[in-house]
This record gives structure tokens, sequence and C-alpha cells, in this order.
């Protein structure tokens, strides 16, 4: 078992002290083997119908917003999950899990066979505190070599996001995971501990203020997406209302949203943000003249 599993004596005889202290009846002794004493079997897993609804819906979501390798991953557990129910909690999810749906209003871009991994690499590179190679398309279009220390990855307008200390810009950045195109893994340990990814989001998500003007009348359609956008600040005004959103995506997402109410808005500042709805504007108009 010591070649088979790959580990020390030791930690075999720690592992079975564990087991015994659990209370699972290890006959034998140090040198002769161990076994499990006749007869014993181990308790059934059982689940609650709360519990067994609540697989269902998180499925359900894993389907629909998840990166495909976990996915996969939750699928297979799943089945396992479904194999160990008792017959009337199968019954159950057959007849309860085609009544829940989950719907996605954004396209999902196709992801590539060779990268169905990526996020597994990238979880066991944080769990293993090494250093990753990527190969990494911006926006616009640029392919450029990068190594990291993954911090964490976090999901945010439909898609996957790993953020990241970047060893050539000695900064902290986010690296949109579908634009990966290379990925894989080194030896070298991590040269500094990170905390939580939340932590990191905060300080280092090279997010830019933007205040827009809009009128009070179509407010009401934007309950849900100004925050999505990072809105952090509504002020009423007798122009109208004065909103302050902290962004991520002042040069793509940011503008192309405030593009669909843009006769309703103004933009206070940014000026690189005026900029740029000018520039999406004039390639509008050149498409459909």
């Amino acid at each position: 078992m010591q070649q088979k599993f790959d580990v020390s004596i030791r930690t075999i005889y720690r592992d079975v002290k564990t087991l015994e202290n659990a209370g699972i009846p290890i006959v034998g002794e140090a040198g002769n083997g161990y076994s499990l004493m006749d007869g014993y079997k181990l308790p059934p897993v059982m689940f609650t119908k709360e519990e067994v609804l609540s697989f269902i819906t998180a499925e359900k979501l894993m389907q629909k917003f998840s990166h495909q390798s976990l996915g996969n991953h939750y699928q297979t557990a799943m089945e396992k999950v479904r194999s160990v129910l008792r017959h009337s909690d199968k019954n159950l999810i057959q007849n309860i899990e085609k009544q829940i749906d989950v719907f996605n209003f954004h396209t999902q871009q196709k992801e590539e066979d060779s990268l169905k991994n990526v996020i597994p690499i990238i979880l066991e590179s944080i769990a293993e505190k090494t250093q990753l190679n990527i190969e990494y398309q911006t926006v616009d279009l640029k392919v450029t070599n990068r190594t990291i220390e993954a911090v964490g990855i976090f999901f945010e307008f439909n898609f996957w996001y790993i953020m990241a200390y970047c060893t050539l810009r000695k900064d902290f950045r986010q690296f949109r995971i579908d634009r990966i195109l290379k990925i894989s893994k080194t030896q070298i340990p991590f040269l500094q501990e990170y905390g939580q990814i939340n932590d990191y989001r905060k300080s280092h998500g090279n997010k830019v203020k933007a205040k827009l003007l809009i009128d009070k009348k179509i407010m009401a359609h934007l309950v849900n997406s100004k925050k999505y956008y990072g809105l952090v600040e509504e002020v009423e005004t007798d122009q109208g209302m004065e909103l302050t959103f902290e962004t991520e995506w002042i040069n793509d997402g940011f503008p192309r949203w405030v593009i669909t109410f843009a006769d309703y808005a103004t933009v206070l500042e940014p000026e690189s943000l005026q900029v740029r709805m000018r520039e999406l504007l004039v390639k509008m108009m050149e498409r459909h003249q």
C-alpha cells in the first residue's frame, strides 16, 4: 500500500489511528496489517428532501453559468449523489428537475476542447502555490506571454476571470479566461502569500470612476443593470439623477452599455469615456449608412 499510494509508513499509521478515533472498528497491529471488523458497514449517506431540492437547483445553475470543466465535474458528482438516494427521493428528482430552468440572456462563447481544463489547472496552481505561464489575447487582439501567480477566479458579466499577480507588470491584473490561448503550470513557487480574492478585487481591480447625468424618466429601466456596472453613488439633482460608477470596463463593456440609453444620458467624467463613446457611435453610423 505504501508504494501504491506513494505515502510514508508514518502517514499510514497516522491515518489508521484517525479512523480508530472516529469509531471505525479496525483490527490488527503495526507490522502485521489492519482490517475492518467482520460485518461492519459504513452508514448509508442520507439527504433530506430540502437538500435534494437544493442539489437540483444548483445543478441547473452549474449547467448555465459555470465553466464547461466545472459543469462536467459537477454532473458526475450529481450522478454519484443520485445513486445513493432513496427511491422516493429519486422520484422527487424526476418529477421536479424539468420544472426548474435558468434563462441566460447572454450569448455563451464556445470553448475550445484544448482549454476545457483551464479552470482546474488554475485551481491546482493556487492550491500548490506555483506560477502559471499563459499566452493571452487582449481586447485589441494583441497576444502576450505572461507569468502569473493566481489569487483566485470569479464569474462576472457572463465570463470567468483570473485575479492574479503579473510578474511582467509587477502588479495585480485580471485576465478573462476565454482569452487565454495557452496555459501551463510551472514548478516555480509563489513569491508571497495572498489573501482572499475579494480583498484584491476591491483594491487591485483597475477600476475607473465614471459619472453620468441621467434623465429621471428612464431610471426605472436601469434598476438592475446599474448595479452590475459598478454603481457606488446615486444623487438626485434638478437636472436629473447623477450616478457615480467604479468600473473595470471603461473602454468596452461600460460605454457599450451607456450607448443603449445614450439619448437620455450625459457623460460627466472621465473625458476618455466621452471620447470612447464618440468612437463607438461613429463606427455604428458607418456600418448603417
